[in-house]
């Protein structure tokens, strides 16, 4: 309704109001309600659907079901480096600028039954704290041997304060790990879960000389917080994982009854392999539930039995995942059976396990930022779809406002103006709501949707453009003004069961609304 008209109508309205006698009047009151559609067009191009040569649509999907999370694999507990130094004679007298520490220790990392020679830091930080327990300020230069970016050691020069023994002067910072290596195989190269600290201290150059004596310790603690790998090397230890997973199809969940026959269905259930190491893998189910919750377990050979899995292949940006397919058709299992449940809810159980023979790769396990373990799902046939009253069922928000005081409702219907390219017809029917959700009234069409029909190319169905309309009676008008939204329900149907081809300009487009009549009074 155009704003300029509201306006124009508030008008008269003040102006009426000041008159003593009653005066009534008649209008047509057209508002459209919903404008909605859906278009095969829309999933095309992005891995769902695919045009064929004969413009017939090609199901073409690729989907992971489950992935892991590999961060779990390598857990770098927080661990914390000390590192404290006192001279081994009663005292020393320092000149100003001397350097009289510089030692390197090793610390061990505390796993339980993983090995490391290397791994790089996706996050985390260094927490770092200095003491200085000598009256003069001091320059202290900490690095971490073996840890680098970008070929550079981390390393960093701090300037701390004086204080004394049992007070000493403090410097605090933190430091971002993110993006360093850390070789873990120590200074002979050849151990591993150890992370070397270096410490070098400095005398103030710009002050005066100093007296040492064995009871001044200088100190330096370096914890590490919340270190993440992207990248490890080593052997990972014998880790299994298991769980069954759900998987929602909101969209699916809109059905609501009937029937739906899916010919030539092709489908890859996935187990992939990212990782250079050995695994061996367990599908132990997979459902499909749906609308009445009736539930139907994909049959498969191999499904309850373990399998062995090889490890990835590559590395870095060449990294090739191993995978282990399995294959539904319709000669095998029941998969159309799985499909034309309609399931909106998916249960996947599943167990995989790394090293199950333990550590047959000599330590050279390998985790890259690249690396996935999950299952996949990949689909390839023809859109060829029969309905048997194929219930789908949506709810719209609303509102309308029937002012009694001011309006009165003579006549009206609601009226749906459909375009159908879809080789399916429907019936639709229409619910109004209150605002809890509950029903008030529900309300019958005239009318129906066709069948589009194919034309004589063979490549597109017709568009059919109809029209269907909803009576309001006096009931229905009445509730109005407490309906909040207003509930759909198509129920499909195909010419024929079997061999329902979907093409590329398939389309169905509902425009809902009112047309009231109007009978007014001030």
């Amino acid at each position: 309704m155009n704003f300029k008209y509201i306006i124009f109508a508030g008008i008269i309205l003040s102006v009426l109001s000041c008159r003593k006698d009653t005066t009534t009047w008649n209008s047509d009151w057209v508002v459209p309600l919903i404008n909605d559609s859906l278009l095969i067009k829309d999933y095309v191009n992005d891995s769902t659907l695919a045009v064929n040569s004969d413009q017939s649509i090609q199901v073409i999907a690729q989907r992971s079901l489950l992935n892991l999370d590999l961060s779990s694999i390598i857990e770098i507990p927080d661990t914390s480096v000390v590192q404290s130094f006192a001279i081994g004679i009663p005292s020393l007298t320092l000149a100003p600028g001397s350097s009289f520490i510089d030692e390197i220790k090793q610390h061990q990392f505390s796993f339980e039954e993983i090995v490391l020679t290397s791994a790089r830091v996706k996050s985390g930080k260094a927490v770092i704290r200095i003491e200085n327990p000598v009256m003069n300020k001091g320059v202290f230069t900490i690095s971490l041997p073996g840890v680098t970016k970008n070929g550079i050691e981390f390393a960093f020069t701090e300037t701390v304060p004086g204080g004394t023994a049992s007070n000493p002067g403090v410097g605090d910072l933190v430091l971002d790990l993110t993006g360093y290596t850390i070789d873990m195989r120590g200074e002979s190269g050849q151990l591993y879960n150890l992370l070397q600290s270096k410490m070098k201290v400095t005398t103030d150059p710009n002050g005066s000389s100093i007296v040492l004596t064995n009871q001044d310790v200088f100190k330096t603690k370096v914890k590490f917080e919340g270190l993440r790998v992207d990248y490890a090397k080593g052997y990972f230890g014998n880790v299994v994982f298991s769980d069954t997973t759900t998987v929602d199809v909101d969209e699916l969940s809109k059905i609501v009854g009937g029937a739906l026959n899916v010919e030539g269905v092709s489908l890859q259930l996935i187990v992939r392999n990212g990782i250079k190491v050995r695994a061996a893998g367990e599908v132990t189910l997979f459902e499909s539930i749906n609308y009445n919750n009736n539930l139907v377990a994909l049959n498969h050979p191999f499904f309850g039995q373990q399998f062995n899995i090889e490890p990835a292949l590559g590395a870095w940006n060449t990294l090739t995942p191993s995978e282990i397919p399995f294959l539904f058709d319709h000669s095998s299992g029941n998969m159309e059976t799985f499909i034309e449940n309609i399931g909106s809810k998916y249960q996947i159980g599943y167990a995989i396990e790394l090293n199950p023979l333990g550590n047959t790769s000599s330590g050279n396990d390998v985790l890259y930022p690249e690396s996935s373990l999950g299952i996949d799902l990949n689909a390839n046939f023809p859109l060829l779809i029969g309905a048997d009253e194929l219930t789908l069922r949506d709810t719209f928000e609303i509102d309308f406002k029937n002012d009694s005081k001011l309006a009165r409702l003579e006549s009206g219907k609601l009226i749906l103006n459909t375009t159908n390219t879809f080789p399916f017809g429907a019936s639709v029917d229409l619910e109004l709501l209150d605002e809890n959700g509950l029903s008030l009234k529900k309300i019958t069409s005239i009318g129906l949707v066709s069948p589009a029909q194919l034309n004589s190319a063979g490549d597109a169905h017709l568009p059919i453009e109809e029209k269907l309309e909803f009576i309001i009676d006096q009931q229905s008008a009445d509730l109005l003004s407490t309906t909040k939204s207003i509930m759909v329900t198509a129920v499909f149907s195909s010419t024929s069961f079997t061999n329902n081809k979907v093409f590329a300009n398939a389309a169905l487009k509902l425009l809902l609304s009112s047309q009231f009549k109007l009978k007014s009074e001030l």
